[in-house]
């Protein structure tokens, strides 16, 4: 085992030197966009490693894929790091990176301490194919929990690297019986195995582990290639502390989520949209009149108009496996003062390419021109973000009731929060990150918010939102553009 397990040492320092490591077997071709987080990192262009995006200008990896770069820094000039594609024949959004950090314990033996992060020169984009991952903080996947990999390895042993990412399903392996075959795991490595043919050396090196769309671990060892034995993975929770010291940007996704509400009655909401990319819904809007949805600006932002096809805005219906009402975008208009970083003057006005039929369970939303004295007092909020960290999207459209919440108790929590800002916050549990981005916050009838960040998720930090009544002379011209 030991002369066995030296072998694949050797392989994988092969791949701490620009080549690919892990291979995905028994997979198949990952839909365009289902890994926003993915990357590929390429030396002289050539594929190396995967990687995740986990802030704007942090890439999580393997350390033993990175860590020839920490020795010889002017390397980095040979490695790029490429986003938004599902194609290796193709760029996507091209990054620098201008430092590499591996774990001070990394062994290049053992494969213990195998994390390392790519700080990047210049802040990602944040688009619908392009978006971060949300980091594990416990053990939230015991043995026999689904998870999905996802990677560019060659798809067997002696055949080519494949041009399409390749995704598969897979099961976390019981930790004792993965140390029978692996005498070095650690309580800081998470295997996997399903079944010979399929089950070993999924995924290339660093690429990233997900179980209820939080990554849980990065590639690192396995007996190449799906022999039936399980394969290893640096377990991401292990490396919180470590990850949080060393990230650059703030680890949260634009994209808050609700948590603690219940399915809403059919017909209840009947403003609310599902804004949809390739038939995926990634945000909520809300109609304010026959052509017109409101929505935040991040959800939109970096759609060209080659891509405008893709999206589609579903009304009048409650659940996700239903289309709904579909009406096609025209264009789309975002505040010329949005600031991606601070996410200010986060809203945006998409305008369809038809006219809304209005009927029960298809209206607009009155909008909030005056929300002076509401703090203390009770608001609903509707979406369809997933009801737990980790969760899965729920199919029913959710709603929650909540509270809004003192601005300057709010200002004091995140610095970013401005005047044109407004907050709610319950309780641990139930008050974070409550509905999708872009969706609708409502008081007294009329919506006074946009969601547009927070603090994954229902840990009892308050969410914010666009206040809407700040944007009504921007709404009213752009409208009649």
């Amino acid at each position: 085992m030991y002369a066995f397990f030296a072998f694949v040492v050797a392989c994988l320092a092969v791949a701490a030197h620009g080549y690919p490591n892990g291979q995905i077997v028994g997979g198949e071709d990952a839909p365009a966009g289902k890994y926003p987080y993915q990357v590929s990192l390429r030396r002289f262009g050539t594929h190396s490693c995967g990687g995740s995006i986990i802030s704007r200008q942090t890439v999580l990896t393997a350390a033993h894929c990175i860590v020839s770069y920490t020795n010889n820094p002017a390397a980095l000039e040979d490695l790029t790091i490429h986003a938004g594609t599902n194609l290796l024949s193709e760029s996507g959004v091209v990054y620098t990176a201008s430092r590499a950090i591996v774990h001070k314990n990394f062994n290049p033996y053992q494969l213990t301490n195998d994390i390392g992060l790519l700080i990047l020169s210049t802040a990602v984009e944040f688009k619908p194919l392009v978006q971060p991952i949300l980091l594990a903080t416990d053990d939230i996947a015991p043995a026999g929990s689904p998870v999905v990999l996802s990677g560019w390895g060659m798809t067997s042993l002696d055949d080519l690297i494949p041009d399409k990412l390749q995704q598969i399903d897979l099961n976390v392996y019981d930790q004792d019986k993965c140390k029978e075959q692996h005498s070095t795991l650690q309580p800081t490595h998470i295997c996997t195995l399903t079944k010979s043919g399929e089950g070993a050396c999924y995924g290339d090196s660093g690429s990233p582990l997900v179980a209820k769309d939080v990554q849980i671990g990065i590639v690192s060892f396995g007996v190449p290639c799906a022999q039936g034995a399980p394969d290893v993975y640096t377990r991401v929770s292990a490396f919180r502390e470590w990850v949080k010291e060393n990230v650059v940007g703030d680890i949260w996704a634009p994209s808050p989520r609700i948590v603690g509400g219940k399915d809403a009655p059919v017909g209840k909401f009947p403003y609310q949209v599902s804004l949809r990319f390739d038939n995926s819904h990634m945000c909520g809007g809300s109609i304010i009149n026959a052509n017109n949805v409101l929505t935040a600006a991040h959800c939109v932002e970096g759609i060209s108009k080659a891509l405008l096809p893709f999206l589609s805005i579903h009304a009048g219906t409650n659940y996700l496996n239903q289309t709904g009402d579909v009406y096609r975008v025209q264009s789309y208009t975002i505040h010329k003062n949005y600031n991606r970083s601070e996410l200010t003057n986060d809203v945006a006005l998409i305008r369809l390419k038809t006219f809304m039929k209005f009927n029960a369970l298809v209206q607009p939303i009155k909008l909030s021109t005056n929300d002076k004295d509401l703090e203390g007092k009770p608001c609903t909020l509707s979406g369809w973000g997933t009801t737990r960290l980790g969760g899965t999207p729920p199919n029913s459209l959710q709603e929650i009731e909540l509270i809004i919440y003192s601005q300057q108790l709010c200002k004091s929590v995140y610095s970013n929060v401005i005047d044109s800002h407004i907050c709610t916050l319950t309780e641990a549990g139930e008050g974070a990150c409550h509905g999708d981005s872009g969706g609708p916050l409502v008081a007294n009838g009329r919506q006074v918010g946009i969601v547009s960040f927070g603090q994954p998720c229902a840990i009892g930090h308050p969410d914010v939102y666009t206040r809407v009544s700040s944007f009504i002379p921007w709404i009213i011209e752009t409208m009649k553009i």
